[in-house]
């Protein structure tokens, strides 16, 4: 079942478009799938630097403790 990339709604096909259910979103299939697209990019790079973050501070930490 396809999700709405605004509300998370569902999303029902109808003349060849995606339309969500609950806010009204209207996108054709390539609209829809750069979208989703796009979120997954945002939160491949959120993810990447939370574990940039991580290293950073481990090695603060590992090097503070050798002290």
């Amino acid at each position: 079942m396809a999700r709405c990339p605004e509300c998370g709604g569902e999303m029902v096909s109808k003349n060849k478009r995606k339309i969500c259910e609950t806010c009204g979103l209207a996108l054709t299939p390539s609209e829809y799938d750069r979208e989703w697209d796009k979120i997954r990019a945002s939160k491949y790079d959120r993810d990447e630097d939370l574990q940039k973050k991580r290293k950073r501070e481990y090695l603060h930490w590992y090097e503070s403790s050798k002290n």
